[in-house]
């Protein structure tokens, strides 16, 4: 204890640092220590905890539009420690413009904006709309879908202002549109500028808050004073505290913070802001056209003429609530207009089953590219490694050029289909079902392949004497050897009952027997076949494996699927081929992609040499 009581005396009379101790201890406080006074305190240590993190998140986060997502990626799943810091930024951001809202409520209901702390309003005012700046640079850092569309979104609105609307939106994306000056820009500012401005604006702040002291209640007792230190200092620190446990709770009960699937600008996504600018959001979903402006401009523009006139407007001497209700009758309309607005955002939403259903899918994105980074994103960035991905680009690829006749799972409408389900397609059943009743509504019962083969299990009316349909027994068989036709290194055997040991043997050998037998009048196998010469029933060999897959994409007419007949004009509402609108990658992704959601197998992505996920 002697030698620590030497060190403070030595340092006291170099610093002086007792006499600023004091001098921060014991402010006055006129009618006593309240809790009312706790949000600047809570604000402080938040921002304080927000430095912190940042700093920290910043020696591993790299802003590049290739890079930036992969780092933020790579902090939330691998970097031990990582999904914390991240959390506790993240929920600290919301914190803070919480606690900013609740500040300035107490100021103004306590008439803390009057004479002689004018300028100490305004300068909270600005520090508010920096925490929002904050919130909004923040949002684009991790170039995930949900921070890139939101921004957009943010800036187009920016971009309305009139006169300099236009030019503060190319000033802020670093051009005509969104890009790697658009990410660094946001950087910059979100990590130099803003911290540096709050950080001196919040020590004008304090200094004219210590200047004037505090605005005490109209009830309160005058002649009572108190000093910060103890029971002031204590409320501030206890509530601190809960704020600081609140956002730890909030970031370990979410793992962290969500990160969305990277950025893309070709892709369509569900884009909402944070829930402390959908009020905003939901107040421009009323204005459209010439009256946008209203919303974008306008109305904001009024609310924040009416915030900084307010000492103005409020020129009485006293600080009774009850006599200041029809100046603060503007502010707490506002304050009920937001969270109406925010509630009405929210309610429609969830009422919104077109809205759900993609942000559901946004969601399986988000899921599917944070699970494939974990075995790592090429150096060409992480739409390169979602591109090469048939889980995907291969329901992309479905839904644009497949969906309009086809279905499969949600992919597709029974409405708009004019061409067989996909759904079980190659397996044993599917096969089983095709070689029952070809001409069913799920197979090709709407396509202009209807009529053109028999059952094989059910003797046709015009069929003639000699001819005999297919057992059970051979249905089985041939259903069983078609399937293990299109099996690929890796996928399931014959099933459904058929058996593995030298029976499976026995049934494949029939199956194939079969086929190449009595299939082959129409179809062929192996390039033999076809006795009628019809050219249009498909090859059989390889059926439903990837290369059969790839063809009958590709071009239908081709040897390896459907043949040279497939495509005749005559034939309406036929496949067309797309090896002229696809590349040979993308018909191999789609391949992939339908045979596994066909089947109902694990859908394994090729390997294409990634890099780790590390910035």
């Amino acid at each position: 204890m002697r030698i620590l009581s030497l060190v403070a005396d030595f340092l006291d009379e170099r610093t002086g640092y007792r006499a600023l101790v004091r001098h921060a201890l014991d402010e006055p406080i006129r009618g006593g220590a309240r809790w009312a006074y706790v949000f600047g305190s809570a604000l402080l240590a938040v921002f304080v905890m927000q430095l912190a993190t940042g700093a920290a998140l910043m020696t591993s986060y790299s802003p590049g539009d290739k890079t930036a997502w992969a780092s933020v990626h790579f902090i939330q799943f691998v970097q031990p420690g990582g999904w914390l810091v991240r959390g506790l930024h993240h929920f600290g951001a919301q914190a803070m413009v919480t606690l900013l809202a609740a500040h300035l409520l107490q100021v103004a209901t306590f008439g803390a904006y009057k004479r002689p702390r004018e300028v100490t309003w305004w300068i909270g005012l600005v520090l508010f709309g920096l925490v929002l700046g904050f919130a909004l640079t923040g949002y684009l850092l991790p170039w995930d879908q949900k921070g890139y569309w939101a921004t957009r979104v943010a800036t187009n609105i920016a971009g309305t202002i009139p006169m300099v609307g236009q030019t503060q939106q190319v000033l802020l994306q670093g051009g005509s549109d969104y890009g790697n000056l658009t990410l660094t820009r946001f950087y910059a500012l979100h990590v130099f500028v803003l911290p540096g401005a709050v950080v001196l604006l919040v020590a004008i702040h304090v200094t004219l808050f210590r200047r004037h002291g505090v605005t005490p209640s109209s009830r309160a007792d005058l002649t009572r004073v108190e000093a910060f230190y103890p029971a002031q200092l204590a409320r501030d620190v206890a509530a601190a505290a809960l704020v600081l446990g609140m956002v730890t709770a909030l970031a370990l009960r979410a793992h962290g913070a969500p990160l969305d699937a990277p950025a893309d600008p070709s892709s369509d996504y569900p884009a909402r802001p944070e829930w402390y600018f959908l009020g905003l959001f939901q107040l421009l979903k009323y204005f459209h056209g010439p009256l946008e402006l209203v919303g974008t401009v306008v109305v904001p523009a009024l609310v924040a003429g009416y915030l900084f006139a307010l000492p103005l407007l409020d020129r009485g001497k006293g600080t009774a609530l009850r006599a200041r209700v029809r100046v603060l009758a503007p502010l707490g309309f506002v304050a009920l207009a937001v969270a109406t607005l925010t509630a009405q955002a929210v309610r429609e939403d969830r009422r919104d089953p077109a809205f759900q259903k993609e942000r559901t899918r946004a969601d399986e994105r988000a899921a599917l590219a944070n699970r494939l980074a974990s075995g790592g994103v090429p150096p060409e960035g992480p739409l390169a490694m979602l591109r090469r991905s048939p889980e995907v680009r291969g329901p992309e690829l479905f839904d644009k050029h497949c969906a309009g006749c086809h279905a499969l799972g949600d992919h597709g409408t029974e409405k708009d289909r004019t061409a067989p389900r996909l759904d079980g397609w190659s397996t044993e059943a599917w096969i089983r079902e095709m070689l029952h009743e070809p001409d069913g509504d799920a197979r090709f019962g709407r396509t202009s392949f209807k009529g053109e083969m028999p059952s094989m299990d059910v003797k046709p009316a015009d069929a003639s004497e000699a001819w005999t349909p297919m057992s059970k027994e051979d249905v089985l068989a041939a259903s069983t050897f078609l399937f293990a036709e299109g099996l690929e290194p890796g996928d399931d055997g014959p099933r459904d009952g058929a058996p593995r040991s030298t029976a499976g043997a026995a049934v494949l050998a029939r199956g194939r027997e079969i086929v190449t037998k009595r299939c082959t009048s129409c179809h062929t196998f192996g390039g033999e076949g076809d006795e009628g010469g019809t050219g249009i029933a498909p090859e059989l060999r390889g059926y439903g494996s990837l290369m059969w897959t790839k063809a009958q994409i590709a071009n239908p007419s081709s040897p390896s699927a459907y043949r040279e007949q497939a495509l005749d004009r005559d034939r309406k509402g036929h496949m067309p081929r797309f090896d002229a609108e696809l590349t040979e990658s993308d018909i191999e992704l789609l391949a992939r992609w339908v045979r596994a959601r066909a089947r109902g197998t694990p859908l394994r992505t090729p390997q294409v040499g990634l890099t780790l996920s590390e910035p």
